[in-house]
This record gives C-alpha cells, structure tokens and sequence, in this order.
C-alpha cells in the first residue's frame, strides 16, 4: 500500500461521514484545521501548567536554578559545566531569574516550553495520521500529570523535551517524502525545512542535556529505516544524513570536551544519589511517566488516583498504534525507536549505575503520546467523539488531584513558621548541609532575623556546644531532594540525648521542626539518666502547621 493511501482523505476530526459538507473540504480547511488543532491544543496546556504555578514551593534542584542563573556570565558558565550541565538553559532563564525566590516567573519558561511540546506533538501526530490522531494525541500530552508537573518545574527537561520533538518532526517529515528529503539542499525543491529541523533540534537538545545522546544514537537507526525502505533515493538521503551528522558533530563536540575538562574527565561521576534500581521503583516511575499516575517528586511514590485504569487505556491505544502504523515501517521506526530509546538506555545504563528517575525519560512522552493517538485515530470514526471525550475526561480527572497533592517540601511553611516562633537567642540546626541551604534560601525570603544562626548537624559534641550557646535549639529535618537520605527515626534518635523537645511540628509530610528549651535541657538529661529503662518517653504531641489565610 502507498504511503499517500494511507493518509486521512478528509481532515475532518469526526471522520468523513460527520457532515453532508465534509467532502467540500478544501486543502485551504485542511491547512486550517491543522495549524489551529495544535496552538488549540497548545493554549489549553499553558493553562493548565501556568494554574498553581507558584503554589508549590521551589525545591533544593531549583533554588540551584536559581543561584546559577543569576551568576555572572563566565562564573554561570563554569559552574554549569562543573555540575555536568550545558549553560544553555540558565542564560535563556537569566531574564526570568530575580534575586529573591519568585517560583511563577523562575518556572515560566518551563510552562511555555511544555506547552510548546504539546503543539509539536499534536503537529507531529496530524502529520503522520491526520488531525484526529493530532487531537488524541495532543489532549493527552496536554492532561499528562508527569507533563504538567514538569511544565511547573524550573528545570530544563521541558526545554529538551521540546528540543527533541522538534527533531523528530524534521525525522518524521523526511520518512513522509524521502524523494524531496534525497535532493542536494541547494535544489528550490528540496525538503530544506525538514532537514535544518531536524538538525537544529537535535543540536539543541544536546547543548542542553546529554540525556539527549541516545536520540543521536536512535535517530541514526531510525534513518537506516527510512533508507531501507526508499531505495531509489538511497544515495541523496545518505550524502544528506551524512552533512546533517557532521554539522551535529562540529557543534556540539566541542562543547562535550569543554564538560569533560570541567571535570578533568570524571562527567559519569555524580549520580551516586540514584536510589538502587527495584522492582517497585521501575514500577512507580513507569506509572507516573506514561500511565498518568501522580507521584512524589522526591521520593516516586505514587499518590492515590481517582481513575486507576486511565493509564491501561492509554496503553491499549499506544499498542494498537503501533500495530496500525505497521503499514509504515519507516514512519514506525521513526517513532517507537523515539518511544523506546531513553527507557532502554537507562535501564542498561542502570546495570553499572543506577541511574532511573522519572525525568530523565520526558522526552519519550511525546513518541509515545504519538503512538496514543494513532491508536484512538484508527478506530472506527463514529466512536472518535467517544473516544475524545472519554480521553478528555479521563485525563482531567487524573489531572485534578495533583494541584492539591504535596508533591515537593513544604520549606516556605517551615521557614515562615521559623521567622513568625524563633527569637534572636534562639540557633536552628538542619539535620545536614543540603537541608540548610534550602531552608536559609526561604529564611532569607521571609527574612528571619538576621542575628539567627541557621547552621548544620555536624556531630553530637559540635551539636551540644552550639545549643548550649543559645536561649532554644530548633532541630530541623526534612527532605530536601531525590536521594535517599536519613530516615526520620535516624534524626530523632540523633536528637534523643538533648530530652524531651518541648514542640514538635510537621510541615507535610517531609518536614519536622522539634523545639528544645535550654533552660530544661540539664534537667531533663538528668532524668532521662534515672529513668533509663522505665518506660517510654511521653512526647508532646505532635501538631501539624496551618499557614494564615
């Protein structure tokens, strides 16, 4: 079968039998209707990522966002490749990026980037099936919880998700029309646009994060593909592929060395944090990437879902895609291999060095969305109004819950709480350095008196001497990122030799603020010492902190 058969014949997204008009429909609607669908589509996801924006405080990774993008040109720059990142996405959010913490702009690019996904994805798929499969599609990449909560992140995986789109649709573009794609460049009719797209994305995502190397990788399978099956125009695709490859090459390997003697060639170093790869975590974190489950964005457990059996449909349909799209077996390669790439790589990658987290596979969404939609496309046309609405509905009740969910640490409440309970006298100690730089980030925001140490456990006799030196001692803990950190018995046992805390407040479900008087410290020592195997300690009672409206 022909490749230009299998395209839709009316971009109606009801199907052809809709409307007595629909065979009226001129090319000037099917332009139309495939320019509108996207940005339609792409508005409704900005709302959606720029809803609550600020309402979830900025974590440890994003306070580092933060200080790095407002660094000097040269010291950004060095910083960033120290830390194994590009610095490219800090100098883009320097303008967004103010001295004191403003989560709403510091994350605003990151909600237009992933709405801009949501437009590539919902192109990408008309582009390959029709606007039906655009619309399926794009609904689902929009109602994503992992996309959304991403999209509110101040990070850069919305940027090279978009990056990478961006090159699968110049991908997908030459698989369409490999005769146009195999004519020199400077030839009026060649496939020019698809060509640059594709290169520039692909330069791009990599100048952003490496864990857009292994679309280099799979974007040069997926070309065997397309190769494979346009014989005639083997030649001109190869000499064109080559040229692409090589300007790839001449741009970012350069940049690749500079990261390597940043590190003094230690760049695979770094990811000690990475919990050890289980059974349970491939699970949570597969749930929350494609199967619209809503988890912890510190420790990947999954929150409870009013509609558990959404993610399986979408599944279904990716499947069943796939299967329909084995009529292509370019445009199929082009699209699973996108699909594919970053869980495969990962998961080996994860045998030498664990290294599975949840955002390093966003830009496998898109391909698989894609997939999605070619699935709810290819049923029969009558039921599509169904099926949109059961996806439109579907993924906003999936969607709802994770505005009201605690998915990051509550440390503007514990700072606010801090600056509103603490006296001049008084010393704060975080359970360890990382905790202390976030907490004294939103300390600062709040600004709590200014003659307020905040300081970090360091060890028991350094801990005693600085809270003898105070009026009262607030031990602080609570989680401040994705690695896996000392447990909260750990802290109150680390804790238990100052006695009995005359408060205890949680913020959360992260953080625990215990308050020590030191006029009672010597008193209760002396009679944890007499009563030492008495019976059980009885501690205040633990109050969970309600900020004022």
């Amino acid at each position: 079968m022909q490749r230009d058969q299998l395209k839709p014949r009316v971009p109606l997204l009801w199907g052809a039998g809709a409307w007595p008009s629909a065979a009226r429909f001129t090319d000037v609607n099917r332009v139309r209707a495939t320019v509108a669908l996207p940005v339609l589509l792409a508005a409704l996801a900005l709302v959606l990522r720029l809803y609550g924006l600020s309402d979830k405080p900025l974590w440890y990774d994003e306070i580092v966002t933060l200080n790095r993008a407002n660094l000097p040109l040269a010291e950004l720059v060095i910083d960033a490749l120290k830390h194994k990142h590009f610095p490219t996405y800090f100098l883009l959010l320097g303008p967004f990026a103010s001295a004191d913490i403003d989560a709403w702009m510091l994350r605003f690019p990151s909600a237009v980037f992933g709405a801009v996904c949501v437009l590539l994805v919902s192109r990408l798929a008309a582009e390959i099936r029709g606007p039906r499969t655009g619309l399926g599609a794009g609904l689902l990449m929009a109602l994503s919880p992992f996309e959304v909560q991403f999209g509110q992140e101040a990070r850069s995986y919305t940027l090279t998700s978009c990056l990478v789109l961006v090159a699968i649709w110049g991908l997908v573009r030459i698989a369409n029309r490999p005769e146009a794609a195999a004519l020199p460049v400077s030839r009026p009719e060649a496939l020019r646009g698809a060509w640059v797209t594709y290169t520039l994305g692909t330069i791009g995502a990599l100048l952003v994060l490496n864990i857009a190397i292994p679309w280099l990788l799979v974007s040069n399978l997926a070309m065997l593909a397309i190769v494979r099956h346009a014989a005639c125009e083997r030649r001109g695709l190869l000499h064109n592929w080559a040229l692409a490859q090589v300007v790839i090459l001449l741009l970012w390997v350069p940049a690749l060395i500079a990261m390597w003697l940043a590190n003094r060639g230690a760049v695979l170093s770094g990811l000690e944090w990475v919990s050890k790869t289980t059974w349970e975590n491939i699970w949570s974190i597969v749930a929350a990437v494609y199967l619209f489950r809503i988890s912890d964005l510190m420790t990947f457990v999954l929150l409870p879902t009013p509609l558990p059996g959404f993610g399986a449909g979408v599944v279904m349909f990716a499947l069943f895609g796939a299967w329909r799209l084995k009529t292509d077996p370019a445009m199929l390669a082009v699209i699973s291999l996108a699909f594919l790439a970053m869980p495969i790589a990962i998961l080996v990658m994860s045998a030498f060095q664990p290294m599975l987290v949840p955002r390093y596979l966003i830009w496998s969404t898109g391909p698989f969305f894609v997939l999605a939609g070619i699935g709810a496309a290819a049923l029969p046309a009558r039921f599509f109004p169904l099926i949109a609405v059961a996806i439109t509905v579907g993924g906003t009740v999936s969607l709802a819950p994770y505005y009201s969910s605690e998915t990051k640490p509550r440390w503007d409440r514990a700072a606010a709480y801090l600056v509103d309970n603490a006296r001049p006298q008084d010393i704060i100690i975080a359970q360890n350095q990382a905790a202390k730089f976030v907490l004294a980030s939103y300390a600062n925001r709040f600004q709590l008196d200014s003659k307020i140490p905040i300081v970090a456990w360091n060890n028991l006799h350094d801990t005693a001497r600085r809270v003898e030196e105070g009026e009262r001692a607030w031990a602080v803990y609570g989680r401040y990122g994705q690695e896996t950190q000392e447990p909260e018995e750990g802290f109150r046992q680390k804790w238990s030799g100052f006695g009995i805390p005359g408060e205890q407040v949680r913020f959360g479900s992260h953080i625990l603020i215990l308050r020590f008087d030191n006029s009672t410290l010597g008193t209760q020592r002396t009679s944890d010492r007499r009563s030492t195997g008495a019976g059980r300690r009885h501690y205040p009672r633990l109050s969970f902190y309600t900020p004022n409206p």
